[in-house]
Order: structure tokens, then C-alpha cells, then sequence
């Protein structure tokens, strides 16, 4: 019997007796004994399920030496301290907004104080537990932690619950009134309001993020009310189930830096969960897809350091501190080779969510694979499917000249989604001859009065370069968007033959959907043949003539030349080609382009209507491509090449 469950008995137990009392006992004395009973129910009942003394929350008391004894902790250790060193010259955060934001102020809580907390518990000096404790009483006087846009308020509880717990011995009876009340007040309670609270209802990031924040609130805090906190834990589980169907078919919807945040947190929920209440069963359904997405994280890292970039995404390879765990959940050595490759490289200058690197300790001590057991990959290739499916290919683990093909689908109306449904990267070489430029920072666009979060089909968020249609390694028809449609705005991905032919691997997507505005169909395949790259689109136009812009985005310079378009970086050149056939006999030849990626006074170069200037720039990448003319109902089979020249 588990937590939930032995609390639910004990419950039911209670309604049976209060029955049995009514029906047996003189009326006088009924509502005294009833009081009683229910009295000694609920104590079991919080007797049950108490979450044990503080320290409580992912290092219990006395495991600091354990923890201070592992393998990764010197390195991290110290950047940890060096930090907490500074902190102590610096004042507390103000309630410093960004637009319609708090959430870099509370992640910069979250930050000093897990890494105060920590140096403290694992070196000592009252000067660390104080600071943080200031930083608490600091931000609890805050008049709230900006519940309407939940993640802000979420992570500052979660910092003020690892500090209330870590530092509970330290803090005086009145400072730890005041930080739990807070956190009750302005964490727990304000996720009572359904309006702001939405993430209940919902399996993006914001589910695991805000439901872990709350675990841990109600755990902090779980002397003040155990009821209320008891109420709080039960709902968040609930919804968390939701959480693990972003993880179904093994991609994660939002792509690769937003697979760090959600799954960051629901490690650390997981961990909690486990310490405090150990009798838990922590297998719900979608469990297994859930750690089946280390291999989507490990995929959608490039030979040459960078990332599959689609949606809001960062464009260059983090390391993660969640893959030892999920090395050590799946018995997977090789889940820690690609973690020790780019860590080889970044160092600690590109973490994943940084400001929870104590968490790399805390996970990769609970692991039973440690990164120097780490082993190179055998596969090659890995389809992951749900919201957002997608298809990677990589010729090799060893080299960041290594061949690389990634391919998208999925729709437009998800979360974080861009534009960009039939759109691939291919790296070779050590160069990205196709990317994708990744997300823009939401204050720039807020700031400027852009509605981010419009997300129709004729919304402002796909007029946004990076965003919208135009930057992405797709085709756009008469200028449109493709239709963005929760029901039928759909491409899915399939491998095409067997994923084991060496001369030919890639993917195919049906994008008529997509397209069905202008187009009757639409059919993409993007695959590898002896090292080169070919794009075939299969369309027929609809009712009207039909423009055809075919375009990639690539990190070379670009130049027209006799034959196609020439793309160079460094020493390697590559040739982009194209030919349209089974056109009939007006078969239209493809133009060759050039487009900017960056806003600029030039408004006569094509392309350059669909980009503003609050776009962010672009130095380095070129868009290139081919545009051709479909007579109404006329079919084409558009064929693009990208063939190595030196």
C-alpha cells in the first residue's frame, strides 16, 4: 500500500466508523464521539504519511559526507562555492520585472539559494545559511511572485522550499514563520486560482515544472498544515500524469532545450518522492517513453556540438545533468558518451538549467552508471513519434565530422512550436549546411508589443522571422503560412524502406494538410545518398497558380553560380542544385535566390517583406533556395541536391 493509498483507507476507514457510531451509540454522546474518532483518524492519517524531519528534500541529514565522497562533486563543487562566495557581496533581488515577467528574478533565487544552501550543508560557514536566509525573508516580502504567468511563481517556491528545508536548524522561529508562510501564501495558495493555475490541466514543461514546485512547497512545509499539504501533494500527482504523455513515442514535443527544463524538474520530482515517501510506486503510465527520451536528447545533439534546433530552442548542445539518471534508470552506459563528448568541449560554460547543478551531484550519486563507464553508441538512427515527431540520422559517435540528418513534423499549434513542419538540419564536415535558427528571446518581442502567444493562423507569432514560416528549410506557396489547424495541420514522418540501407536514409512526410490552402498535395522525402543531400517535394497545385518558394537556411556564405548555388565554409564547399520534373510539357525552371536573414535597408531584395525589425539578427547564415510558377492543378516533382565539392 503507498502513500496515496494508505491515506485514502484511512479515510474511507473513518466514514465507516462515524457510520457505525451513529447507528450504535446513545444520541447524547454521538457528535462527542464522532469528533473523537474523526479526531485520531486524521492524526493516523498524518501519522501515515509524515514526511519525516528536516532536512527532507533530495539530501536527508547526514548523507553530506556520502555525497561529498562521490566521483563528479570537486569540479561542480567548486563552482558552486566560488559563486556563494560572491553572493555574499551582493544585495537580495528586487521585484525586477521583464514585460509581463518575473521568471528571470525567481530563477536567480532559485540559484543562490540551492547553491548557498548547498555550500553550507557541504562545507559549513553560517555566512552561506545566513545569505540565504536573507534572500528568502527578502523575496517573502515580495506583495506576490507574479502568479499569473505560474512558472515565476513556481520556481520561487521551489527555491524558498530547498532553502526553508536545507536551512531549517538555521533560522530562527520567527524567520522560518515568515518564509513558510509565505511559501503558502504566495506559493501553495496562489495555485488555487484555476485562472492562473492552468498548468494543472495541461503535459508541457509548465506541468512538471509547477507541479514539482509544489511537491516541494507542501513537503517544506508540511508541519504548518498537513491537511492543506496533503490536499496540494494529492492534486499535483494527479496532474503531473499528464506531464509524462509529452514523453509519448520517445520525442519531446517542445524540442531540445525545453526537454531540459520540464524534464529537469520531474527528475527532481521523482527523487523527492522517492526519498520521502519510499513506498510510492513511481510507474505511471507513460513511464517507459519517459525514459526512452534520453535517446531523443542524445540524438538531437550534433557531431559538431550545435543542436536540432526546431522550435523555441536554443542552436548549440547544453550539457545535461539528467542523463546520469536516466543512464542509471535504464542500465545504459551509453547515455553518458555524447553528456562526456560535449562536456568535453563546454566544460561548465553551457549547462542545462544551471542554476540546478547541484543536481548533477545529487543525480549522478544515486546512479548506477558513472560517466567513466561511459560507452560509445552502436545505433545509428532514431524515430521518436506523438506531438512532434521527428527522425535523426548519424553516421558516427566519434567524430564532429561525422554526417548528421535530422527531420521534422508535427503541427504549427503546439507548444513552442514554429512553422516549420517538413523542415530538416544536415551537418557535415563540422558545418551546419542546414539549420534552423532557433527561438527568439521572448522579452525582445514582448518588450517591443509583440503578441508572442498568437498562435492563429493569421497571428503574430508567424511574423516573426525565426518563428514564422520563412526562416525554416521548408516550402511556402503564394506567400502563405501553412495552415496552423489543432485537428488537421498535421505532418507525420515515416521511414521510407529499411532505416538500414546504407546508400539511401532519411524520411518521408505528408504535408498536404499543410498546404491545402494552395496546394491538392503535398509529399516531402529528405534523405542521405553516398554522402550527399536530396530534397524531393512532390505537389499539385490547387485551383490557382501557385508560387513555389523552396528555402534553406544555412551556416555558409552564399553565391549564385553556373549550375546552382555555391555554399562555402572554411575549406568545404557544397553545391545546392535543383530540377523540377513530370510536369508536363510547360515544365517551369527553378530560379535560383539568395534572401537575407537579417533586417536591413534594402527592400527591393526578395524575401526581405517578411522580415522586422524587431527580428533578431542572424550574422553568419545565408537563405538560399529556388522559386518556381505552377499552372491551377498542374503537378511537379521538385528535386534539390546538396553534392560535396572539396
Amino acid at each position: 500500500m503507498n502513500f496515496w493509498d494508505s491515506a485514502n483507507f484511512l479515510k474511507k476507514k473513518s466514514a465507516f466508523l462515524a457510520i457505525f457510531v451513529q447507528a450504535t451509540v446513545f444520541p447524547s454522546m454521538r457528535r462527542l464521539f464522532l469528533l473523537i474518532l474523526l479526531s485520531c483518524s486524521a492524526a493516523a492519517a498524518a501519522a501515515e504519511i509524515a514526511p519525516g524531519a528536516h532536512p527532507r528534500l533530495l539530501m536527508r541529514a547526514g548523507e553530506e559526507p556520502a555525497v561529498a565522497a562521490s566521483g563528479p562533486i570537486f569540479q561542480a563543487d567548486s563552482i558552486i562555492r566560488d559563486y556563494s562566495d560572491v553572493v555574499l557581496t551582493v544585495a537580495p533581488v528586487g521585484r525586477n520585472m521583464d514585460g509581463n515577467r518575473l521568471l528571470q528574478t525567481s530563477r536567480e533565487v532559485l540559484k543562490r539559494v540551492f547553491w548557498l544552501s548547498w555550500t553550507y550543508r557541504m562545507h559549513g560557514g553560517e555566512a552561506y545559511a545566513r545569505r540565504a536566509v536573507e534572500e528568502m525573508l527578502a523575496v517573502s516580502a515580495f506583495p506576490d511572485w507574479n502568479s499569473s504567468h505560474f512558472l515565476d511563481d513556481a520556481e520561487m517556491t521551489m527555491a524558498l522550499a530547498i532553502g526553508y528545508d536545507w536551512l531549517y536548524p538555521c533560522m530562527t522561529g520567527d524567520e522560518r514563520s515568515v518564509i513558510s508562510s509565505a511559501i503558502v501564501e504566495k506559493g501553495l495558495k496562489a495555485a488555487l486560482n484555476d485562472a492562473d493555475a492552468w498548468f494543472y490541466r495541461i503535459g508541457n514543461n509548465w506541468n512538471s515544472v509547477c507541479n514539482a514546485a509544489m511537491v516541494f512547497g507542501a513537503l517544506a512545509v508540511w508541519e504548518n498544515d498537513p491537511d492543506f499539504c496533503s490536499t496540494m501533494v494529492d492534486k499535483s500527482l494527479e496532474s503531473n500524469k499528464l506531464a509524462y504523455e509529452a514523453y509519448a513515442g520517445g520525442a519531446y514535443p517542445e524540442g531540445y532545450n525545453y526537454w531540459g527544463y520540464g524534464t529537469s524538474f520531474q527528475i527532481m520530482l521523482e527523487l523527492v518522492l522517492e526519498d520521502v515517501f519510499p513506498e510510492r510506486e513511481i510507474h505511471p503510465e507513460g513511464y517507459g517513453d519517459f525514459l526512452a527520451s534520453a535517446d531523443f536528447i542524445r540524438f538531437t545533439s550534433t557531431p559538431a556540438g550545435n543542436c536540432f534546433s526546431y522550435s523555441d530552442c536554443g542552436r548549440r548542445a547544453v550539457w545535461h545533468y539528467m542523463q546520469p539518471w536516466m543512464a542509471g534508470r535504464r542500465n545504459d552506459p551509453s547515455l553518458l558518451y555524447e553528456e562526456n563528448r560535449i562536456f568535453g568541449v563546454t566544460g561548465f560554460d553551457r549547462l542545462c538549467e544551471e542554476r540546478l547543478l547541484p543536481m548533477y551531484i545529487l543525480c549522478a550519486r544515486r546512479s548506477s552508471v558513472q560517466s567513466d563507464a561511459a560507452v560509445c553508441p552502436q545505433d545509428s538512427y532514431f524515430l521518436g513519434g506523438g506531438t512532434t515527431p521527428v527522425f535523426v540520422y548519424r553516421s558516427g559517435w566519434t567524430s564532429r565530422d561525422d554526417d548528421y540528418l535530422g527531420v521534422k513534423g508535427g503541427k504549427s499549434m503546439s507548444s513552442h512550436s514554429h512553422c516549420d513542419q517538413g523542415s530538416f538540419y544536415f551537418e557535415s564536415d563540422g558545418v551546419a549546411w542546414a539549420t534552423d535558427l532557433g527561438m527568439q528571446d521572448y522579452g525582445s518581442l514582448e518588450n517591443a508589443g509583440v503578441d508572442l502567444w498568437d498562435i492563429i493562423w493569421d497571428g503574430e507569432r508567424w511574423q516573426i522571422f525565426r518563428t514564422g514560416p520563412f526562416s525554416h528549410n521548408i516550402l511556402t506557396v503564394n506567400g502563405h503560412v501553412p495552415r496552423v489547424d489543432r485537428q488537421t495541420g498535421f505532418s507525420r514522418v515515416r521511414m521510407p524502406d529499411s532505416p538500414s540501407r546504407a546508400d539511401r536514409i532519411g524520411a518521408d512526410l505528408d504535408l498536404t494538410a499543410l498546404y491545402k490552402e494552395d496546394l491538392d498535395s503535398c509529399s516531402r522525402s529528405v534523405y542521405l545518398k553516398d554522402g550527399e543531400l536530396h530534397v524531393i517535394d512532390a505537389i499539385q497545385a490547387g485551383d490557382t497558380v501557385c508560387h513555389v518558394r523552396w528555402a534553406m537556411c544555412s551556416e555558409s556564405e552564399a553565391s549564385l553560380h553556373t549550375g546552382g548555388i555555391l555554399l562555402s565554409s572554411g575549406e568545404h564547399v557544397r553545391m545546392l542544385s535543383a530540377e523540377v520534373s513530370d510536369a508536363g510539357e510547360r515544365c517551369p525552371e527553378p530560379r535560383a535566390g539568395i534572401w537575407p536573414t537579417t533586417y536591413g535597408s534594402d527592400k527591393d531584395v526578395e524575401g526581405m517583406e517578411h522580415l522586422h525589425p524587431t527580428d533578431a539578427p542572424n550574422p553568419g547564415t545565408s537563405m538560399v533556395g529556388y522559386t518556381f510558377t505552377l499552372e491551377p492543378h498542374q503537378s511537379a516533382v521538385l528535386h534539390v541536391t546538396l553534392r560535396k565539392i572539396r
